[in-house]
Order: C-alpha cells, then sequence, then structure tokens
C-alpha cells in the first residue's frame, strides 16, 4: 500500500469516526467516484475529463471529501491528470496506471446550440481499473459512491465498479448513455445496476429509453412516468434533468421540479455532471431534495456558460442565476 492510498483510508477512518461522534459542526461529506479518466479535444482546447472525474473535481469544489479511482496510462497525459486532479483538491491516490494502455482520449464537436458528439478511443487505461481491497474499502467507508454507464463497457472496470456498488452504503447511478464498442450492448450493461440506487440520474432521452427496456409509462406524461419508473426501480431520488427546461426529480413523497435558468451557453460539456455533484452533496448535507435540485440546475446552467467541464465555481455569479 502506497503513503497516498493509506492516506486516503486513514482520512476516510477519521471521517467514519467523527460521524458517529455526532460532533457539533459535521464534516464534510465523503464521496468515491469511480470511472472514466480522458481528454476532450474540443473546438477551443484540450481539457481533463470524463463524467465521474467532473463530478470529483465539482464535489471537491463544493468543499466535500471527493476521493477519485480510476486507471491511466505510463504517459504524460496520464500524469497530467493526476497532477490536475490533485491540485483540483481530489484525492487521487486510487487512480491506477493501466500497462500497455494509454491514457483516454475522446474527439468532442460541439454544434451551434452547444451540444456534443463525441467519439471516444477504445480500449483506454480507464477500461482496467481493478477492485483492489483499499478501492473497496474506501467504497465501503465512504457516504456514497458515484459512477455512471460509459466505464462499463470494459469488463475489469464493470466488475469493480459492482464491487463498489456492492459495498457503498449509497449509490448514485449517473446513467450517461454513449456509443459502446461493438459486441457491448448498453443495455446489458447498464440494466442489472439501475436498481436501488439511492440517487438515479438521466437526461429525458435516458428516461425514455430505459422506460422502454422495462416497459414502463409507455405513453404516460413525464411525471406519471417518472413515478412509475421510480417504483419500479426502487431508487430513492430519480432525477430527469431537462436541458434548458431545468430538472424534476422523483422521490417516495411524489415530484419535485426546479425550473431552466436562461443563460447564454458556451458548451454543455460537464454541465451535467456538475449537476450531479451538486445534487449528491446537497441530499448528503441534509438538503431538502426541492433545495439540493435547485441549486443544482442553477450550477449546471453557470457551468454551460464556461468553457470546459470543470471551470472554477464563481459563487456569487452562481447565486445571482434566477
Amino acid at each position: 500500500m502506497t503513503p497516498k492510498s493509506l492516506r486516503t483510508l486513514l482520512a476516510f477512518a477519521v471521517l467514519t469516526r467523527a460521524q458517529a461522534l455526532a460532533p457539533p459542526t459535521a464534516p464534510p461529506p465523503s464521496i468515491l467516484s469511480i470511472g472514466e479518466t480522458l481528454y476532450d479535444s474540443l473546438p477551443n482546447g484540450v481539457f481533463l475529463g470524463g463524467a465521474p472525474l467532473n463530478v470529483a473535481v465539482h464535489a471537491a469544489q463544493l468543499g466535500a471529501h471527493s476521493v477519485y479511482a480510476s486507471a491511466v496510462g505510463d504517459d504524460a497525459l496520464g500524469r497530467d491528470a493526476t497532477r490536475r486532479l490533485e491540485a483540483a483538491g481530489v484525492d487521487a491516490s486510487l487512480v491506477q496506471t493501466a500497462e500497455g494502455l494509454e491514457t483516454g482520449f475522446v474527439s468532442c464537436v460541439v454544434d451551434a446550440a452547444g451540444d456534443a458528439t463525441y467519439t471516444i478511443d477504445s480500449p483506454s487505461a480507464w477500461d482496467e481499473v481493478l477492485a483492489t481491497d483499499l478501492v473497496v474499502s474506501v467504497a465501503r467507508a465512504a457516504d456514497c459512491v458515484v459512477h455512471g454507464s460509459l466505464a462499463l463497457r470494459g469488463e475489469k472496470t464493470a466488475a469493480t465498479i459492482r464491487a463498489c456498488a456492492e459495498a457503498a452504503p449509497k449509490r448514485v447511478f449517473d446513467v450517461n448513455l454513449r456509443p459502446m464498442p461493438d459486441g457491448v450492448s448498453p443495455r446489458d450493461v447498464v440494466e442489472p445496476l439501475l436498481e436501488n440506487c439511492w440517487v438515479l440520474k438521466m437526461n429525458e432521452d435516458e428516461l425514455e429509453e430505459v422506460s422502454a427496456w422495462l416497459g414502463v409509462g409507455q405513453g404516460a406524461p413525464p411525471d406519471e412516468k417518472l413515478l412509475l419508473l421510480h417504483d419500479r426501480l426502487q431508487a430513492e431520488h430519480l432525477v430527469v434533468t431537462r436541458a434548458e427546461r431545468g430538472a424534476a426529480l422523483a422521490t417516495k413523497g411524489g415530484v419535485v421540479a426546479a425550473p431552466g435558468v436562461a443563460v447564454d451557453v458556451a458548451d454543455t460539456v460537464g454541465s451535467g455532471d456538475s449537476f450531479c455533484a451538486r445534487l449528491v452533496v446537497g441530499l448528503l448535507r441534509g438538503e431538502a431534495p426541492e433545495e439540493a435540485l435547485a441549486a443544482a440546475t442553477r450550477l449546471g446552467s453557470w457551468v454551460a456558460t464556461r468553457p470546459g467541464a470543470t471551470p472554477k465555481h464563481d459563487a456569487a455569479a452562481i447565486a445571482a442565476l434566477a
């Protein structure tokens, strides 16, 4: 075990003990994000990204104890990724080096509306994240584990995500459907992990696709479909983002919604990831679902006004959005 890895485990042990002792001031929420590390080649530059990585960076900016598990190549991009994560306040000691594979790279084209289309290299280092004892131990000690769907394309990383999902006290699944390599069915890898999430997040297109997979709510109005899928999957919180129309969240108490925020869009890369981070951090801190949802919508909208996936937060500008 490396010194950095030991510090990660000790940090979670300290947080767990502090929470058990119920101090007057609650410790920061502890979040383990796991999945793909890649560089997005955008029209205005090359940016470090990957949905779970973006969540980890935004969670750190929001004051969470943010740990990230992934794999990079033994190359300049991989070393740069680790440095950037650490500079952003993310504990990157669980980022592994995959021998013989390069750090992930994505070509991204952004259209006039700011929407992105991706071409993702395969295989990449993040296809081989190993379920070490330390990774699973941190998953068990964290307040929650966050993962997406793209990293499920590689069996080694998929197995690691499944092991962490089983160990986690709470699990956040950000369904982010992307093209998979030949021979990999999105439904086959995504559907087994849909049930019993603490937070299950998707956009409107993904809601339609997942509902069709399961035969739920065909032809039903959006909020009714959301509730039906919530009941079917037994998610504590099922949230759907609706682009400029905001977002909606289903719980046992019904559906709450947050209206959209009008902004000048630079690009939408990372907007949904920042939304996810703010929602999760808010809920872990005890915010009401409607409060956390509104704050997440504001942050996601603000991120869309900036180039790249993880701009440094401007608290005043974000709060000013209405």
